[in-house]
C-alpha cells in the first residue's frame, strides 16, 4: 500500500471512530488498524527522508550539517512536526 492510500484509509478509520459509525469492539479493531497504518506511513517517510539526505549530500552528517542556513528549514523542521 502506498503512502497516499494509507493516509486515505487512516482518515476514513478516524472518521468512522469519531462519528460513532461503529460499535466499541469494531472501533477498537479500527484503532488497531490505524496504529499499523501510522507505523507503515512512518516507515515510508523514513525511507524518503534518508533518500533526500543522500541526494542532497547530507548522508551521514546528522543534524549538525542539516542545521546550516537554508538546509534546516525544509528538511529537519518538517520531519519533527510529523512525530
Amino acid at each position: 500500500m502506498g503512502f497516499e492510500d494509507a493516509v486515505d484509509r487512516l482518515e476514513s478509520l478516524i472518521e468512522q471512530i469519531e462519528t460513532g459509525e461503529v460499535g466499541l469492539e469494531e472501533a477498537l479493531k479500527r484503532y488497531e488498524d490505524g496504529t499499523k497504518l501510522i507505523q507503515h506511513c512512518r516507515k515510508i517517510l523514513d525511507v524518503a527522508e534518508r533518500k533526500i539526505s543522500e541526494l542532497t549530500g547530507e548522508g551521514e552528517a546528522g543534524p549538525e550539517r542539516g542545521s546550516a542556513p537554508g538546509a534546516a528549514a525544509g528538511s529537519e523542521g518538517s520531519g519533527r512536526d510529523v512525530d
